[in-house]
């Protein structure tokens, strides 16, 4: 094999080697797009959701999202590119405009809650999609240091995704009764601090108010109540 035979088939080698750390770093990119925008919508459902449990899982999750944020950063900048700050679209289930703005017009606080679960479990499900390409890319392509970190990046989503299909019946059961019959809860816009302290100070009038059926009189305790019936209806 003369030198030059030599020379070119070490240049493909490092074209190659090239094009394929090139093509790796626009895929981990375009993941990391997606998880820039994940780590917004999760904090808008942390401070949004009216569920507490949704809320402590979404903060966990929310934490878990930062580090795969950072683990596709330092993926990206190890293999010489450089990490987008750009957001990607994320796959939600939107209908037409039309039948969005319907929806839209007659939904109240918990409907709200059950449509953005769905699009959480939607969510979830591209990504654990997108790292598990990203792992066949790596190992196809002899990247095997990026592995580890994307398998955690995996399992991570795979928890999220599992905890959402577990609790999916559970969340539907708690808001159903107040999607069917709307009127009979106060939506979360409009129970404010003085409607909560006002309907408190009612449940206490109704509990220090006595009426007398005799007479219709008004006393402060049952004691009263019940010493003014025997003195006055009793003899």
């Amino acid at each position: 094999m003369t030198p030059t035979v030599i020379a070119n088939n070490c240049y493909m080698i490092f074209a190659m080697t090239h094009f394929k750390s090139d093509k790796f770093i626009l895929y981990l990119n375009s993941s990391l797009a997606m998880e820039n925008a994940a780590i917004e919508r999760v904090q808008r459902r942390v401070q949004q959701t009216i569920l507490e449990d949704a809320r402590q899982q979404l903060q966990l999750h929310l934490e878990e999202t930062r580090q795969h944020q950072d683990r596709l950063m330092q993926l990206i900048r190890k293999l010489g590119g450089t990490a987008t700050q750009e957001r990607g679209e994320l796959p939600l289930a939107i209908p037409p405009e039309s039948l969005r703005n319907l929806i839209h017009s007659s939904m109240n606080a918990a409907e709200q809650e059950l449509i953005q679960s769905v699009e959480d479990t939607i969510v979830e499900n591209a990504e654990i999609i997108g790292y598990n390409l990203l792992i066949q890319m790596a190992e196809k392509m002899n990247i095997g240091d990026a592995i580890p970190s994307l398998r955690q990046s995996l399992h991570e989503e795979e928890k999220m995704f599992g905890w959402l299909r577990a609790n999916a019946p559970a969340m539907f059961a708690k808001l159903w009764p107040q999607i069917a019959s709307p009127s009979d809860y106060p939506s979360t816009a409009t129970m404010t601090s003085s409607t909560i302290k006002t309907n408190t100070e009612s449940v206490a009038e109704i509990h220090q108010t006595f009426k007398c059926e005799s007479c219709n009189g008004s006393f402060n305790s049952r004691e009263d109540l019940r010493q003014h019936t025997i003195h006055k209806h009793e003899k």
